[in-house]
């Protein structure tokens, strides 16, 4: 009987290990076709496919030679691969080092919590679930086996490595090693800060005549949009689309490097990032500003956030505007779009009064990746990114009410632009689906500047970037002073003499812009940028040495 008992048991726990090690490979499968919504492509798919049944054959494998090796390592290879599987449907890519290094910027994601919660949970228990071996029949393990890595060697050959997940997180180990080596030359870089020394700004443009000699300035930089949202059929930002018409606008423009951290820092110094919290200490847009009788602010829309609120205390404005004591709208205890333009007129408006021209910087926060609009909903409210796009222009069509009706934009100039491009998430995908876009991170955006009497104009940019956003309002402001910065004025016509302004750069990618074609440098201009930029990465954290 008890022999018998043994048995029943034996018969179940063995089934219960069938149904596990098929539920396992089959939420692995099962995410793998999902994701071709995300990216319309069956070489992802079969790429992944081949690495899944790589992953079957070694485990199954191993298991008749050491059962708790062969479990150990096939959860521990099925947990990568379906963390870079969920990587591509919730965030459009794999893993890489600029969403590593935003990792302290978590909160931020939270407008999809639970999404994520139960994706992390799902990931977990499949990937841990036990397995049992196989016997596969007339079947030569060795021969399969090379037989299924042969065909993904010759796939990425022909097609490219970037559609391997395990490449992918290899790649990723790479740029992790070079980001450390970056840090241990910059300790032992002389200083070099001559080497980005200019006695001026080049003026390609005079101060228009309608424009007085020192306006106030208003610089808003909208938390990651990107061109094609404001021209999208739908017409989900139209306060902003007829602003741009009646401005003079930037076009064929790009980010220059990922993400909000880098990205406004980068444009008041005209420089570029290796960390997000590195400091800058040579010379920025509020600093020459301030040195021309300027009062400079910056408008903290994360009033709760430390770690925001100390990058924005090191960017050396006069004033950092904030009062985390009271209660906002917004989520994480932000402060909501329809809040922060309300805070910005009021905020100018009380400056206005003042005997002193004053420069007034505000990011809005509601544009967030993964938001919802606590606000205006667009059309049937289904779609959080499209809400929160067309939220945002209904609050900036108040203020843009109220600032053109108070006389404001008489003696203003505003500078609309952005801290980078929207991220190309899986929302983003399915929602414009025929806007295709080389990179994830990199994308054309707008910049803009308006006042009342200002002639609109388009000036094609020829796929030039943000890095030059500060030499630009100086030079149409007839401002030149001494100064570090990378770029140089779109006013002028581009010069093959300036490396940086149609190159992108964040830990995870080095591209180009040019003529707004995204693809990656030639070796040689990549080796030129990379010593180049670890050389200014060393400067901005010294003390300069003028020639």
């Amino acid at each position: 009987m008890g022999s018998k008992l043994k048995k029943t048991l034996q018969a179940i726990w063995d089934m219960r290990l069938v149904i596990s090690t098929i539920l396992k490979y089959s939420f692995t499968a099962l995410i793998i076709l999902y994701s071709h919504q995300i990216h319309q492509n069956n070489i992802y798919i079969f790429v992944s496919l081949l690495e899944l049944s790589a992953i079957f054959l070694v485990s199954n494998h191993l298991l008749r030679i050491n059962k708790w090796l062969g479990v150990f390592l096939n959860s521990l290879a099925l947990l990568l691969l379906n963390t870079q599987i969920l990587m591509m449907i919730f965030g459009g890519s794999y893993l890489t080092l600029v969403m590593l290094t935003n990792l302290e910027s978590i909160e931020s994601l939270s407008g999809k919590l639970e999404l994520y919660l139960t994706g992390v949970g799902a990931l977990l228990f499949f990937s841990i679930l036990p397995i049992r071996r196989f016997k596969l029949p007339y079947v030569n393990f060795n021969k399969l086996l090379s037989m299924v890595l042969l065909s993904e060697l010759v796939i990425t050959l022909m097609q490219g490595s970037m559609y391997s997940p395990f490449f992918a997180l290899y790649q990723l180990g790479l740029d992790a090693q070079s980001y450390q080596r970056q840090l241990e030359e910059i300790e032992n870089q002389p200083n070099v800060t001559s080497e980005f020394y200019h006695s001026h700004i080049d003026s390609a443009i005079a101060r228009p005549e309608s424009l007085k000699e020192k306006p106030n300035i208003v610089l808003v930089f909208v938390e990651g949009l990107s061109q094609n949202i404001i021209d999208d059929s739908r017409n989900l930002m139209p306060t902003v689309a007829q602003l741009q018409k009646e401005s003079l606008s930037f076009t064929n423009y790009y980010n220059h490097t990922f993400a909000t951290y880098r990205g406004i820092i980068g444009q008041l110094y005209s420089g570029y990032q290796l960390d997000n919290y590195d400091q800058n200490t040579l010379i920025s847009m509020q600093d020459i500003l301030a040195t021309e009788g300027y009062q400079t602010s910056f408008i903290n829309v994360e009033p709760n956030n430390t770690q925001f609120t100390t990058y924005l205390e090191g960017l050396n404005f006069q004033n950092l505007l904030s009062d985390p004591s009271k209660r906002y709208e917004g989520r994480n205890g932000t402060i909501s779009d329809k809040e922060a333009f309300d805070l910005l007129y009021n905020t100018i408006q009380a400056q206005a009064a003042e005997d002193k021209p004053f420069f007034t910087t505000m990011y809005t926060y509601g544009t967030h990746l993964s938001l919802d609009s606590p606000h205006e909903r667009f059309d049937d409210g289904k779609s959080p990114l499209l809400n929160r796009f067309y939220n945002f222009d209904v609050q900036f069509k108040k203020f843009m009410d109220k600032f053109k009706a108070s006389g404001l934009a008489k003696d203003t100039l505003f500078i609309f632009t952005v801290d980078h491009a929207t991220y190309q998430d899986a929302e983003f995908i399915n929602l414009f689906p025929d806007y295709p876009r080389a990179n994830p991170d990199v994308d054309m955006v707008p910049f803009f500047m308006y006042y009342e009497g200002i002639t609109p104009q388009k000036i094609n940019v020829h796929g030039r970037n943000s890095v030059d956003l500060a030499p630009t309002v100086l030079d149409y402001l007839d401002i030149s002073k001494e100064n570090y910065f990378l770029g140089k004025s779109l006013f002028f016509p581009k010069e093959n003499n300036n490396s940086y302004d149609t190159v992108f750069f964040d830990n995870s990618f080095l591209l180009s812009t040019q003529e707004g074609q995204v693809e990656p440098l030639s070796d040689v201009s990549k080796e030129i940028l990379e010593s180049q930029l670890q050389k200014y990465f060393a400067a901005k954290t010294q003390q300069p040495i003028n020639p």
